[in-house]
């Protein structure tokens, strides 16, 4: 590693020259030159050496920096719940009441929003967190109450559920042979279901 960085220092190249010779590369120097320091200053920087380097700034490199920023990021997007707004534009001159129906199509093609509506429909649609769904949906029906201080929402959702599709099908409303499923913190419905 040493030779590489001396053959860089007596580079012609005056900009490899300067950035080889910068201070930073100071410590490859040190080791260098320790074969001709004193003895005594030679155990006093081989006892430097075995000591962990408290306070002593370490080179800072791009990847390093790369990798801050990057965690940083990250530990960012986890604590915030990203939405995505997509602009569609009514007409080429934005102009207002005027609305460009190829144009809008050409968009929302482009941007994926039909595929992934698409994909939305033939899925299931509807996602609620089972203490929400069961205090929205419970009056569908009366018998099934929530008892004790912390009932157990997944069970009464799926009960709630599975009656309600009961009902659906015995008074003749056709459905999907699942339309709805239990997760572990969420049902999930399709739209004719709800």
């Amino acid at each position: 590693h040493m030779d590489v960085v001396n053959a860089l220092k007596s580079s012609e190249d005056d900009l490899l020259r300067m950035l080889f010779s910068d201070p930073r590369f100071g410590a490859e120097q040190q080791k260098l030159g320790q074969s001709q320091a004193r003895p005594a200053a030679r155990r006093r920087s081989m006892a430097a050496q075995d000591e962990p380097a408290r306070g002593k700034r370490q080179n800072v490199t791009v990847g390093m920096m790369f990798r801050e920023q990057l965690d940083k990021l990250v530990e960012d997007l986890n604590k915030t719940n990203p939405r995505y707004v997509r602009c569609i534009k009514p007409n080429a001159m934005k102009s207002p009441t005027e609305f460009d129906s190829i144009d809008v199509l050409r968009q929302l093609r482009c941007a994926g929003m039909l595929e992934s509506i698409r994909i939305r429909r033939t899925g299931y649609a509807v996602r609620r967190p089972f203490k929400e769904f069961f205090t929205r949906f419970r009056l569908l029906v009366p018998t099934l109450n929530a008892a004790g201080a912390d009932p157990d929402y997944q069970y009464l959702c799926k009960r709630l559920a599975t009656e309600v599709e009961a009902r659906l099908r015995s008074s003749g409303i056709e459905l999907e042979e699942r339309p709805w499923q239990a997760g572990h913190t969420k049902i999930f419905m399709k739209e004719e279901l709800e």
